[in-house]
Formats: structure tokens, sequence, C-alpha cells
């Protein structure tokens, strides 16, 4: 039998600081709805596993590694076995560098600290439970976000009703996957979900969960206040909510609301219909590969100097930036893959924002038939990994930028990599 914990702390930092996010700067100046760091610490007996989730665009390798050193200081779970993840909220604090290049380098340790604190109590809150795995799907909120033009170009976002647009050039993932976890009388404990789409809805100056807080908000109204709702954000590198045939140009503000709900009604029903699990173990696997960097080619260059001179204040800020690729000698980076097992289900944690091809061929491929793809993990690595045919085709994700350079064949090596560390697990316990 399974013991686990549950907590949720407060992470939302003071007002007056950068939201990263987007192109330009934005001092937060209120706050929509509060931020989180949740929480799950799975004890099977043998071998504890924290998984920690944060209301953050992305997380800093340096930030990470205190965060586990100070969970196993407190737990004696080891840092191999923390699982640490964004859900990619574009209304955050600023802990990772972005378009503003800003780093709130007085908020950081706080968030440290409380991050490491929601599974340090989730560790002493620790109890017996039983597990579920259930599953839905919802087609009609997430877009992929990358079209084909009738002159043969691509674009990433090339608006609502544009004339100009061909097709789409990429799937979705519509599956919604659902852990259920009770107490032995069958009392809700947590929900933990999986779901790809960009969590950047909102826009302003107001600190936002997106549409995971609305998650959890419409799940602690229909099974109880103490419930905590994990959302893990899909390889969703091309998909937003965007639908470019609607009638409108904008999106309403509160349209974040509505994707929330839309989703919560399907794990709510995904958890009502999950079948309880057969096996109670739980396992880690982690692994570290080296990926290289791309560099500046001399066309590339070359535009950037005229975007400096020529560019309008954005394209000009990010030329500016981009240009610093020159001095920066790091050739490769060390990657990491944590693949968990809880059950019959298993959680691939990865870095950075992957394309969604690359989350369903794990899907697909996975020995595994609950397989949830947990991006943004561990601090590891930033920006877009993109598919081979998307560094041909363009547009905005495949730009070479300081923050986002991981070279071409990245996302093969995470694919093959993320399997062979399946086959692992499922060599001692098989998932089928």
């Amino acid at each position: 039998m399974l013991a686990i914990g549950m907590k949720e702390v407060v992470i939302t930092p003071p007002l007056g600081v950068n939201i990263p996010g987007q192109f330009k700067s934005r001092i937060s100046t209120g706050i929509r709805d509060e931020l989180y760091a949740k929480a799950m610490v799975v004890d099977d007996g043998q071998k504890m596993l924290a998984f920690i989730v944060l209301d953050v665009l992305d997380l800093l390798r340096p930030a990470v590694v205190q965060i586990r050193e100070r969970v196993t200081a407190h737990t004696g779970i080891a840092e191999d076995c923390v699982m640490i993840s964004a859900t990619h909220t574009h209304q955050g604090a600023p802990v990772r560098a972005g378009f503003s290049l800003t780093v709130d380098e007085d908020y950081t340790p706080y968030m440290v600290k409380k991050a490491a604190d929601a599974a340090i109590m989730a560790f002493h809150d620790r109890r017996e439970a039983v597990l579920g795995h259930g599953r839905g799907a919802e087609g009609d909120i997430a877009f992929n976000r990358r079209f084909r033009m009738k002159d043969g170009t691509i674009r990433t976002n090339p608006g609502i009703g544009n004339p100009e647009i061909d097709r789409s050039v990429g799937p979705i993932d519509p599956e919604v996957i659902v852990l259920r976890i009770d107490d032995l009388e069958g009392n809700p404990i947590g929900v933990v979900s999986n779901y790809a789409c960009h969590t950047d809805t909102i826009g302003g100056t107001e600190y936002s969960a997106d549409f995971p807080g609305e998650i959890s908000r419409t799940i602690k109204k229909n099974l109880g206040e103490h419930v905590v709702s994990l959302f893990l954000q899909g390889a969703c590198g091309d998909i937003n909510h965007v639908d470019v045939n609607g009638t409108s140009a904008t999106k309403p503000p509160d349209h974040y609301v509505k994707m929330g709900r839309i989703l919560a009604w399907e794990i709510l029903r995904a958890r009502e219909k999950a079948i309880p699990a057969q096996d109670h173990h739980a396992d880690i696997r982690i692994a570290h590969v080296t990926a290289n960097y791309r560099i500046l080619t001399e066309e590339h260059i070359n535009r950037l100097q005229e975007l400096m001179s020529s560019g309008n204040e954005v394209e000009q800020m990010i030329a500016r930036q981009d240009i610093t690729l020159l001095d920066q000698q790091e050739r490769t980076t060390e990657l990491e893959i944590q693949v968990a097992r809880l059950g019959e289900l298993v959680i691939v944690g990865l870095p950075a924002e992957n394309f969604v091809a690359f989350g369903l061929e794990i899907k697909q491929r996975s020995p595994y038939s609950y397989t949830m793809i947990n991006e943004l993990c561990n601090g590891s690595g930033s920006g877009y990994i993109c598919t081979r045919e998307a560094y041909r085709q363009g547009g905005y994700e495949p730009t070479i930028r300081p923050w986002s350079r991981l070279d071409e064949d990245t996302g093969e090596l995470l694919v093959e990599e993320s399997l062979r560390l399946l086959e692992q697990i499922n060599h001692e316990h098989p998932g089928r």
C-alpha cells in the first residue's frame, strides 16, 4: 500500500517586480489569483518520490538544486527522486530570464524555501492511499499555433481571421490523463492532471496561475477545499489557446476561467471513471544527456545588425540580446530526464518546451498505457525543442535566442532516452 501526502503553499511575490513571458517589461500591479507551489510525496515502503509543481514560467537549474537539497535535508528523500516542474504561467514571478533578461534575486530564495516546504509538509502528511488511473479528451480549446501561409512561408500566431492563412502544419494532443488519489475510506486527497496547452491566455500586469489555477478552484469546489490539484504541463511548445478561425481578434480577459472549467470538468469526469490501480509500487529513473548548442550563422548576424539599426523598438531590443550569442563560448549543455512510475501510470519529466510531436511519439511508443508528459522539468534546459522539419520551416520557435538555442537533434535525443528509461522501469514492473 502506498502512503501519499499532498500540500500547497502560496508563493505570490510582492508587487512592483517584473513579470516575465512577453516581449516587453511588465511591472506587477495586482493579483488576479494567487500563485502556488504544490507538492506530492509518494512512499511505497521502499522508495520515496517527491513531485513539486510551481506556478512560474520556468526554473533555473540553481533553484532546482537548492530546492532538492532542502527537501533531502528535511525528509531524507534522495535528490534524484525529486521532480520539479513549472506550469509555465506567463503571469508569474521573475525567476527566469526571458525577454526582459530580469531575475529577481530577492524573491528566488523565498520561492526556493516555500517550494521545498510544500514537499516537506507533504512528507509529514503521508497516509495510506489508493490510486486510480483515468483519461479523457478535450480537443476544442487547444490549437497548433504554426501555420503555412498562402505564400508558402510558416508563421507562428498569424492572427485570428488572417485571410493569408492556408492551413495548420502540426497536430495537438487532446488527451487528458488523470491520477486519482484517495484515502482508504474513498475520501479524495488530490488529483494529478496532464494536458498540453500554453498557459499564456491572460496578459496584463496581474499575477495569475492562468487556467491551472481555475482547474484547482473548480476541483476544490466539487471535492473539498483540502484537495490538492497538481497540473503537469504537457508537450506544448507549439500549442496554445488561439483559434485563428474565431470571429474575434482578441480573447475575453476571463478566457482562462472558461478553459480551466472545461478542463476541470473533463478531469473530474475522468476521475470518476478512473480504474483502480492493481499495482502500488513507485519507482523513478533519471538520466543526463549532453546536447549541442546552435551558433549564429553569418546570415543571421547580418540580419541582427540590420535590425539593431533599422528595426522597431522590440526588434532592436531582441537583436541586441541575440547578438550576445557571439560572446558565449559554451557549445554543449547537460539535460536531465526523469521517468517516474506510480502504479500503472508513468510521468516523463522533460526539460524545456517540447513540440507536441515529441510527446505524442513518447506516448505512442511507451510500454505504459497511461503516460504523462511533464515538460519544463528540473531547470536543465530552456527554450524550444522543435522538430527537424520546424527548423527547416522557420517561424518563431526555431529562432536562435540566448535562452533558446538547443541543437536540431535534441528532440530525438530526448525521445530515445525517455523510452530507454521507460523500458528500464517496465523490465522490473510491466506496465500494460
